[in-house]
């Protein structure tokens, strides 16, 4: 059965992202084909880099021009820009905050009884607001490091980041570490913007500041990273996986990479497609540095690929992020009906941890390459 995955998939792919394309302009990819909101037909950036990202993992951006490539990073480096309100030389897609000014009255009326439960201190919801900044800088992080994979980067220097010792220290210990995948996102933040941003002596001091907090909150019972009460198992992988991708950009070592071994390889995770390459990651990243069990790995990764297969759109070529249902929203906007159709995003996840699955195993069913997020 995963040969017949293996054969449909390297026959569909390539066809499936280029059936994305929008036919008007060679770098706008849609979230998926069919289902499609208004946001969805009109974001831009974000899907951008998941297509890029997803070219490079298959090969299909070793096989563009110079011209092609030299286009694509114009595209990305276009969406860095000042705007009134927002950090500097963040990467903004216009679109994206056009969509937060086309609420419905159900929508605003939502926003009214969120706003006054927030008053009563028993609620807390993001508002808008803090959406679209966050949502701002996770696309700026990933316009940079898109950049990078892809031996580029972007025009401006990006500073909106703690990257001085006590500023460092300030902005990770008011993280809500209770929330290790939250908290994890945000180190790794600083971690891609420090290794990109930052000169070489910058960097340093940035790293070892960096590396000084996140030893002080690792535990010694499993190798996780979190504070006070231990969170769920999957949350515990899922902060893991974020922590390690900072790791990996600071080029540190895992603290305890034979106890994340032995939480990960428990019981599989669950069907939905973060969870799925988060503990994927969390075993490649870890296998790199050791060889505990190393058979026991390649066999549950070897098993992860059924998994991912009940994501897979045969003779189509692309996976949905949820079972039978593709990517709903992105970043606090609508994009999709949810129809059950593959997906940009369940795509490029999926795609990612294919190629972590097939070089640990040194299958030659499928040669990718693994992509630094």
């Amino acid at each position: 059965m995963i040969k017949k995955f293996e054969n449909d998939l390297k026959d569909n792919v390539f066809n499936y992202l280029k059936s994305l394309e929008d036919s008007e302009n060679r770098y706008h990819f849609f979230p998926a084909k069919d289902g499609l909101l208004k946001n969805g037909k009109n974001l831009n950036l974000g899907f951008s880099c998941l297509a890029l990202k997803s070219f490079y993992i298959t090969g299909l951006w070793d096989q563009l021009s110079n011209e092609e490539k030299k286009g694509w990073i114009t595209h990305i480096n276009s969406f860095q820009k000042n705007i009134s309100g927002y950090p500097d030389n963040s990467f903004i897609d216009e679109n994206y905050l056009r969509g937060f000014t086309s609420l419905d009255f159900s929508r605003t009326s939502k926003k009214l009884v969120k706003k006054l439960l927030n008053l009563t201190t028993l609620y807390s919801f993001d508002n808008d607001k803090k959406i679209k900044n966050d949502g701002i800088r996770a696309e700026s992080k990933q316009a940079i490091s898109t950049l990078f994979q892809v031996e580029a980067k972007n025009i401006s220097k990006y500073l909106d980041f703690p990257f001085k010792n006590n500023e460092i220290n300030n902005f990770l210990e008011n993280l809500n570490w209770k929330r290790p995948w939250s908290a994890g996102a945000q180190f790794s933040a600083l971690c891609v913007f420090s290794k990109t941003q930052l000169d070489e002596n910058e960097f340093l001091s940035s790293s070892t500041e960096l590396g000084k907090f996140i030893d002080s909150i690792v535990s010694k019972d499993d190798g996780s990273y979190y504070r006070y009460s231990k969170p769920e198992r999957n949350e515990l992988i899922n902060g893991c996986m974020k922590v390690l991708t900072g790791l990996d950009w600071l080029e540190k070592p895992i603290h305890y990479p034979e106890k994340l071994i032995d939480l990960c390889i428990q019981k599989n995770p669950s069907q939905e497609g973060c969870d799925l390459v988060d503990i994927v990651y969390v075993l490649y990243r870890c296998h790199k540095e050791t060889n505990y069990k190393e058979e026991e790995i390649k066999n549950f990764l070897y098993n992860q690929i059924a998994l991912i297969e009940k994501h897979y759109f045969y003779g189509i070529g692309g996976f949905s992020y949820y079972k039978n249902k593709s990517q709903v929203h992105y970043y606090g906007l609508k994009i999709t009906k949810g129809n059950k159709v593959p997906d940009i995003h369940g795509t490029t996840l999926l795609l990612w941890a294919l190629s972590m699955i097939y070089e640990i195993t040194d299958s030659d069913a499928i040669s990718w390459k693994v992509i630094k997020p």
